[in-house]
């Protein structure tokens, strides 16, 4: 890029982040109420179901626990995902945390050196997925009123992260990659359980959240106000004008922009939308609940190190969203079933259901129980 256009790029920047900053100071209750929305998503929702699972999982690392994980996945990881066994606690995790849990514990084990830097960039590209709280929750029985299509959108979501995480796998092995275990190191001495340990992990998780959480806080207001002063409007207006397309495409385009900065906004508009049929908006909520957005993208990039590039976790986000949307289309429900709720208390509102809940806590149960098991081992391993 010449001096000129860098020149003209930065002007442009600068006018846009003015106009931003000016149009916050003009609509502040709207900020004030974007922004209650995405403190109550982070109290209510991000901390509650996000912490015990970075706490725990620091704890897996710490204590060693990851190297027995390795060896029971092994089996499966190596000829399925041309990972090592370690890998399968990211992956698991991510399906049941959400976004972006996966993302953080790839990142914890290429610190501890249990990853390379190619097989962390592979691992990302499918580990890092929405949780059964939100698609279950929030864009099934929430937004679209119906439970069937939440665990239809969530088997929909877990089969393109495995189709992705297969293919990634199968391509590394076109490419001749190093063979795993000699890229891994050798076991690194764990640590001790106790309070300290404890309470260091509660400190590194809340820390991660605080960036997470204002990030979320961030896009809420971001998206809100876009949506406030008529950008995502005019935005689904442009093919109407250009081309003469019929009045749906206008809301489909608009839902596409929104929900590729923010996925939630994005799915609650579109359940709301009346002129896009039903079933073109289960096809649009499988890519939205795969791609994630560009809020997902920043959170990601504040949990991984710098020396990650994250371009194939761009990627790999694309083609999951893609294959979910395909995915949704084959594995469809009965539309008629879907009953729109137009709430705008709905926004940003993912209460936890009973099953959801006891499965949270099950998880957790067998991390901590995996720990003790493999500290009481340790122990009474006999020295040689």
């Amino acid at each position: 890029m010449s001096a000129r256009n860098r020149k003209g790029m930065s002007y442009f920047v600068c006018a846009v982040l003015l106009g931003l900053f000016a149009v916050l100071l003009i609509n502040p209750n709207s900020v004030i109420e974007s922004g209650r929305k995405g403190v109550n998503l982070c109290l209510n929702v991000i901390f509650p179901s996000l912490l015990p699972f970075f706490v725990v999982s620091r704890l897996i690392l710490d204590t060693g626990a990851i190297y027995t994980i390795g060896r029971v996945f092994e089996p499966l990881m190596k000829p399925v995902f041309n990972l090592p066994g370690n890998a399968a606690f990211p992956l698991i995790a991510g399906w049941l945390s959400g976004y972006p849990a996966g993302a953080k514990y790839t990142a914890d084990l290429y610190e501890k050196r249990l990853l390379t830097r190619e097989q962390a960039e592979r691992l990302l590209a499918f580990c890092n997925n929405s949780g059964p709280l939100f698609i279950a929750g929030a864009v099934g029985a929430g937004f679209f009123g119906s439970s069937r299509l939440g665990f239809t959108l969530l088997l929909c979501h877990i089969l393109a992260s495995i189709t992705v995480g297969i293919g990634t796998g199968f391509v590394s092995r076109i490419k001749k990659q190093p063979d795993l275990k000699k890229a891994i190191p050798v076991e690194n001495k764990p640590t001790k359980l106790s309070g300290r340990l404890l309470a260091s992990a509660v400190a590194d998780s809340v820390m991660i959240l605080l960036r997470i959480s204002g990030t979320i806080i961030f896009f809420a207001v971001f998206v809100q106000t876009l949506d406030n002063t008529g950008i995502f409007t005019l935005i689904g207006k442009i093919p109407a004008l250009v081309f003469g397309t019929d009045y749906y495409y206008n809301d489909i385009i608009k839902v596409f922009f929104a929900g590729s900065l923010e996925i939630t906004y994005g799915l609650y508009i579109l359940s709301i939308s009346s002129s896009v049929p039903v079933q073109l908006k289960i096809i649009l909520a499988g890519f939205l609940c795969g791609f994630g957005g560009f809020s997902v993208y920043t959170q990601v990039t504040g949990v991984c190190p710098r020396e990650l590039n994250l371009r194939k976790y761009f990627c790999g986000k694309v083609l999951h969203g893609l294959i979910a949307a395909a995915y949704s289309a084959i594995f469809m429900p009965d539309t008629a079933a879907v009953a729109i709720k137009i709430n705008s208390e709905a926004l940003y509102n993912t209460g936890y259901s009973g099953v959801l809940s006891f499965l949270y806590i099950a998880i957790i149960a067998m991390g901590i129980a995996v720990i003790l098991i493999y500290r009481q081992y340790r122990i009474t391993k006999p020295r040689r």
